[in-house]
């Protein structure tokens, strides 16, 4: 049996193609929702057209708080230390291989369980580094962990592939031709848009998000001075997580931003109707490594709100690193459509088709019609 453990809004997104691979190929698999994002998740499972979870481990709220994450994760780890009722209820007295993605918590607590049932586990999207565990925290801390305990390392590009074979990971790394990002950024730009949202016709895009970012007045007021200045020239979409909003309220900086004519809010959108933002953008400007990623396919320039990136999509192309220099953010906006790829060979890769396959080649599951013996 494959099994899919996911739990946040990103691994959905990026794990959609995975999931519609498989069931092109009518291969039996168990998709299990952790729960970090189930509101979220649910409507991400209607606009991907998957079919609905086979398991919940919570349902029936997005966590946004410290304290909300703290109580799911203790939940969740119990769950692991019942390890008949893990196999049996979670991932129904099958082994096979677990598919976790990225480097979130919800990646490390799905490798917890999977390894507490038996369950052999590939990671997606492996070999990611930024070589700092402050930049971005936790998610390099997670990183390691999980590369270092799963058995399968499927790597979206040469440099992750060198990643692993400097870590000692060789062995159990396979090269893929591109993240699966790309097929779900594709996707959705496919997809008509639903919604009229009525923005002009220029624009800039906004977006920020990361813990180290938005729990610190000092870089989130930039943030906010920043939106002003680029607002006089050039109205502002500024899409908010409910994280960024709690602290743009906590340090009085959303009453500050709401008082700027030139902006225009929006609280999450689908990824089909965020996809179609940025394509219609005239820059972007964001803290998110996916963000990044899905710039860098739609050749669009990005301003990265961060001293480091584990990611090298549209390095010395479209994306610029800020380090939070003011002046150098400021110079971005005055040059960004000089920032572009020359080429982008990707895009009819299919990393899905090349995941899945390899998993039917190796065997890793019993139960998987027409696999190898």
């Amino acid at each position: 049996m494959i099994h899919i453990a996911i739990g946040t809004k990103a691994q959905f997104i990026k794990m959609a193609s995975i999931v519609k691979e498989l069931d092109r190929r009518r291969l039996n698999y168990n998709l299990i929702d952790l729960g970090q994002h189930s509101l979220i998740s649910a409507e991400l499972i209607k606009e991907f057209d998957l079919r609905a979870p086979d398991v919940y481990l919570s349902r029936g709220s997005n966590i946004s708080r410290l304290g909300q994450g703290f109580f799911w994760t203790i939940r969740l780890i119990a769950k692991g230390f019942d390890v008949k009722k893990l196999k049996r209820e979670v991932f129904r007295n099958c082994g096979g291989v677990c598919l976790i993605h990225g480097d979130t918590v919800s990646t490390i607590l799905a490798l917890f369980l999977a390894k507490m049932a038996g369950v052999k586990v590939a990671h997606v999207e492996a070999g990611l580094r930024s070589y700092n565990i402050f930049e971005p925290f936790p998610e390099e801390i997670v990183r390691r962990i999980v590369m270092r305990y799963s058995d399968i390392l499927f790597a979206p590009s040469e440099w992750a592939k060198d990643n692993l074979s400097k870590m000692g990971y060789a062995s159990k790394m396979v090269l893929i031709s591109a993240n699966t990002s790309m097929e779900s950024t594709l996707f959705s730009l496919n997809q008509p848009v639903v919604k009229d949202l009525n923005l002009p016709d220029k624009f800039a895009l906004f977006t920020i998000h990361r813990m180290e970012n938005v729990f610190s007045k000092k870089k989130l007021s930039m943030v906010v001075e920043f939106i002003e200045r680029i607002s006089v020239d050039l109205p502002v979409v500024f899409v908010q997580h409910q994280p960024t909003i709690n602290a743009l309220v906590k340090f009085g900086l959303q009453d500050r931003l709401k008082e700027v004519q030139r902006i225009i809010f929006f609280t999450i959108l689908s990824h089909q109707s965020f996809i179609h933002l940025l394509n219609d953008c005239e820059f972007i400007v964001t803290d998110g490594g996916s963000i990044q990623e899905e710039s860098y396919y739609l050749n669009k320039p990005c301003l990265l709100l961060r001293k480091r990136t584990e990611r090298m999509e549209g390095i010395d192309g479209n994306v610029i690193i800020s380090e939070f220099k003011i002046d150098a953010m400021m110079d971005f906006v005055r040059r960004h459509k000089e920032f572009r790829n020359k080429d982008i060979d990707l895009l009819d890769s299919k990393p899905s088709a090349e995941i899945v396959e390899c998993l039917v080649q190796r065997d890793m599951s019993r139960n998987i019609p027409g696999a190898s013996s």
